[in-house]
C-alpha cells in the first residue's frame, strides 16, 4: 500500500509539473510574440497586413488585439517613466535590496500590468518577502481617448503569497496619442 501511495504522489507531482511548464511556455511564447511585434513596429518593420481590423458599420476601424496590447504597453511605460521622474519613485535608485526595473507582465486573465518597483522586506512574525509596486491597466473604465492605470503596492512572501492587503497608491490617465500622463490625485476607487 505504501508503494502505491508513493507512485500516486509522484504521478501527481509529475502531472502538476508538466501542466505548470506548459502554462509557462505558453505565457513566454505569448509575451515574447508581443515584444517582438512591438520592437518590429517601433522599427517600422512590422507588417500589419495579416492583422485584419474589425470594421464597425460607421466605418471606424477598431484596434486589433495586438494593437491594443502594444498601445497599453506603451502607456504603462509612460506611467512608469512619470513615476521614475516626477512621481513617488523619483530619486529611488536600484540597490541589492531594491529593483526599479520596468517589467511588463500579464495576469491570469490575460490583462497587462507592469512591476515598477520591488524591495526586499520583512513582515510581522519575521516573514521575509517583497514589497512590490505595479501599474495595472483598468480595463473596466472607458475614457474618451485615454486609459486609466492603477498604481498599487502588494506585500508578498518569498513564494509570492500575499501577506497583507494591497494598497492603492494612485490612479493615472494616459492619452492614447500623446502619451501624456495625468495624476488623478486620488487613492480611492472611483
Amino acid at each position: 500500500m505504501n508503494k502505491w501511495k508513493k507512485i500516486l504522489i509522484v504521478s501527481i507531482a509529475v502531472i502538476s509539473m508538466i501542466v505548470n511548464i506548459g502554462f509557462s511556455v505558453f505565457y513566454v511564447f505569448q509575451y515574447s510574440s508581443r515584444v517582438v511585434r512591438r520592437v518590429m513596429s517601433d522599427m517600422g518593420g512590422y507588417d500589419h497586413d495579416f492583422d485584419e481590423p474589425n470594421i464597425i458599420d460607421d466605418g471606424y476601424e477598431e484596434e486589433t488585439a495586438e494593437e491594443d496590447f502594444l498601445r497599453i504597453d506603451r502607456e504603462m511605460q509612460a506611467v512608469a517613466d512619470y513615476l521614475y521622474t516626477d512621481g513617488m519613485l523619483a530619486g529611488i535608485e536600484a540597490s541589492d535590496g531594491i529593483d526599479t526595473t520596468f517589467t511588463p507582465m500579464m495576469d491570469a486573465k490575460g490583462w497587462p500590468y507592469a512591476v515598477v518597483y520591488r524591495e526586499k522586506a520583512e513582515f510581522d512574525g519575521g516573514v521575509k518577502g517583497y514589497k512590490v509596486q505595479k501599474i495595472t491597466y483598468d480595463y473596466m473604465k472607458n475614457y474618451e481617448g485615454q486609459d486609466e492605470f492603477v498604481y498599487e503596492e502588494e506585500y508578498c512572501d518569498e513564494n509570492g503569497n500575499k501577506v497583507m492587503d494591497t494598497q492603492i497608491l494612485g490612479f493615472f490617465l494616459v492619452d492614447h496619442v500623446t502619451l501624456d500622463v495625468t495624476d488623478e490625485h486620488t487613492t480611492q476607487w472611483h
